[in-house]
């Protein structure tokens, strides 16, 4: 049982890929229910907070996918139709995805910063 959860299964890696975009719409969310307090006090300590907390969670997830990459080898994934370069495959999928959903969400950020929240 032990040897089981050392391993790391292709299915459970796939997380990598979709959860960073799911923080990002997640922290878009909780911005539009914050957005009407931050309004009413004037601040938006708020909208900060939530943006902090999601950049921190895609590092984090980009973070264990170059783990998990490193792990694997180095190599960039080739054709080869082995388990470990599905892997690696996955895992740098799993960092583009962290990239892009960073992005968008520090451009998010970005606005929440230049704009006053009673704009919104």
């Amino acid at each position: 049982m032990e040897e089981e959860l050392q391993q790391t299964t292709p299915r459970a890696l796939w997380l990598l890929i979709i959860l960073p975009p799911a923080i990002g719409a997640a922290a878009m969310e909780a911005d539009f229910v914050l957005v009407r307090q931050a309004c009413a006090a004037q601040h938006n300590v708020g909208l900060y907070a939530v943006t902090i907390a999601g950049l921190a969670l895609i590092v984090a997830t980009a973070f264990i996918a170059f783990t998990i990459w490193k792990v694997e080898g180095t190599r960039w994934p080739s054709e080869a139709a082995d388990r470990s370069t599905r892997i690696r495959f996955i895992a740098v999928l799993g960092i583009l995805s962290s990239a892009m959903s960073f992005l968008l969400l520090l451009a998010q950020g970005i606005a929440a910063m230049l704009f006053d929240p009673c704009q919104w």
